[in-house]
C-alpha cells in the first residue's frame, strides 16, 4: 500500500542526509585548498591544484612536468607544512603529484 505521507518523510530524511554529506565534502575541500595554497608558495599555487585527500594521500594536479619535478624534490617539506596548516581530522601521509588540468574543481 502506498502512503504519500511516509514517502515525504523518507524524501526529507534522505535530502537532509545528502546535504550534510555534500556540506562536509565542501568544507574538507576548501580546507585542503586553503592549506595547500598557504604552503605551496606564490608561483606554485598558480600552477597546482589539490585534487583529493583520500586514504592518507594528498593528490595534487600540476600544470606540466617541470612543476611535477620541482615539487617532487620538495615533497617531504611540503607534506610537513601542509599537515601543520590543514585543520582536518586525518592528516596526509604522502603527496602524489600528477600532471593534469588546473581548474577550480575539487573533490
Amino acid at each position: 500500500m502506498y502512503r504519500k505521507h511516509g514517502t515525504g518523510q523518507i524524501r526529507d530524511v534522505v535530502g537532509s542526509f545528502l546535504k550534510k554529506i555534500e556540506g562536509g565534502a565542501a568544507k574538507k575541500g576548501s580546507a585542503v585548498i586553503e592549506a595547500w595554497r598557504s604552503v605551496a608558495g606564490e608561483k606554485a599555487k598558480e600552477h597546482t591544484l589539490p585534487v583529493s585527500l583520500k586514504k592518507g594521500t594528498l593528490v595534487v594536479a600540476v600544470e606540466n612536468s617541470v612543476w611535477l619535478y620541482k615539487l617532487t624534490l620538495e615533497k617531504e617539506i611540503l607534506l610537513k607544512k601542509f599537515n601543520e596548516k590543514y585543520e582536518g581530522r586525518k592528516k596526509a601521509e604522502k603527496i602524489r603529484f600528477r600532471v593534469g588540468v588546473i581548474e577550480d574543481q575539487l573533490f
